[in-house]
């Protein structure tokens, strides 16, 4: 028999894992919908770069006021306001008249997208026992891999048979799903009241935290690591497979969706190995180092479809040794600043993403997809060498 508090948790993180798989379906839908947004409103390679970036920068400038308001309010309402946003969000991308109002919409999509995996671990940190954080931070990007799933074949699955504002349109209707759950089973524990402190001084030290020299290390590898898959998942697989390999769209699909489910189950994969690592610090890095080769090799070597997709799984896969940097920012954090050194952390990977897809975007126009992916594959070598010298500084 379970605890009272752990019944509880349990319902609480089944909600918020629903949350957490709209915004994997969400921030991943541009690969699918790519080709009929560029159609239906005329943009370059470039200028989808930059609409569908808004997702992310709008995840990025969520970060900082998500995580204090987790502090002040605790996750039931942040999470629930924030879901109303992302839902709004995803109703103007489907109704979209133009570029410009799909790029806001994008915008609000990421905002409203957050702050709800923070909200789940700070439910995990408040009703579990403190040895389960790392398990559950494994284990949220598997449980809400559905997520990934949806914005593979059955999103493509619904532009074919309604066009391409269906799959956003589909997306909100779930939003509204979410919300409702996370209002009635998420309880309403956690906050606290702001005291002395004002809210510009709590948002100032999540970004001092970033600069700190516990977790300038993590928060290095967080800037390249994740960016990386994420990019060539929600945006240039799909160009790949369709323009580079001849793919149809339901093909591509097919593959998105398995590249979805090694990115969902790899996490996991490492929260488990966790306590048995001899390293953390070198296994994550060096994971990523390989992730590197692996990007390296579409732009260097690429044009085969068995060997392109093999790599992309490769970087699936080791790229999900990312989620190895919860545990070692908590370890990291100051006492009393976890949530908002989780914060920091969490920001550096979609201010990443935020400064690096426009400049694949930059690169795309210049030398096609493989210029766009060798500026990831680049970065990631880089971000990952400085990840590993920092580590090793003493504190």
């Amino acid at each position: 028999m379970h605890s009272p508090e752990t019944v509880t948790a349990i319902r609480a993180l089944g909600a918020l894992v629903g949350a957490v798989s709209l915004s994997q379906w969400a921030r991943t839908l541009p690969a699918v919908i790519a080709g009929g947004v560029t159609g239906e409103f005329g943009l370059s390679e470039a200028g989808l770069a930059v609409a569908t970036a808004m997702v992310h920068l709008g995840f990025a400038v969520g970060q900082v006021p998500s995580g204090v308001a987790l502090d002040r309010v605790g996750p039931r309402l942040t999470a629930s306001v924030l879901l109303a946003i992302a839902t709004a969000g995803l109703a103007l991308s489907a109704a979209a008249p133009g570029a410009w109002s799909f790029a806001l919409g994008q915008f609000l999509t990421g905002l409203g997208c957050s702050g709800v995996f923070m909200a789940a671990l700070m439910v995990a940190a408040q009703l579990l026992p403190a040895d389960r954080f790392g398990q559950v931070a494994g284990l949220m990007p598997a449980l809400s891999g559905i997520g990934l799933l949806a914005s593979g074949t059955p999103s493509a699955w619904l532009i074919g048979i309604a066009g391409w504002r269906a799959a956003p349109t589909a997306a909100a209707g779930a939003g509204v799903l979410c919300l409702f759950a996370a209002w009635r089973l998420v309880p309403p524990v956690g906050s606290r009241r702001p005291g002395q402190r004002s809210l510009g001084s709590e948002c100032l030290e999540v970004l001092l935290l970033a600069a700190s020299r516990g977790l300038r290390a993590p928060v290095t590898l967080a800037f390249v690591g994740y960016p990386a898959t994420l990019a060539l998942r929600g945006l240039w697989a799909g160009p790949w497979l369709t323009g580079r390999l001849g793919f149809g769209l339901v093909a591509a699909g097919n593959v998105l969706a398995a590249l979805s489910v090694v990115m969902s189950l790899s996490p996991a994969l490492f929260g488990w190995l966790d306590r048995h690592l001899p390293s953390r610090t070198r296994v994550v890095g060096i994971a990523h180092l390989a992730a590197a080769a692996s990007l390296a090799w579409l732009p260097l070597a690429g044009g085969g479809a068995a060997p392109d997709i093999a790599a992309m799984m490769l970087v699936g896969m080791l790229i999900g040794s990312h989620v190895l940097l919860y545990p070692m920012t908590r370890e990291a954090a100051p006492d009393g600043t976890t949530g908002k050194a989780l914060s920091a952390v969490n920001l550096s990977f979609f201010v990443g993403l935020v400064v690096l897809q426009p400049l694949s975007g930059l690169a795309a126009r210049l030398a096609g997809l493989p210029g766009a992916l060798a500026v990831f594959a680049v970065a990631l070598a880089a971000g990952s060498a400085a990840f590993l010298t920092l580590a090793r500084q003493p504190r």
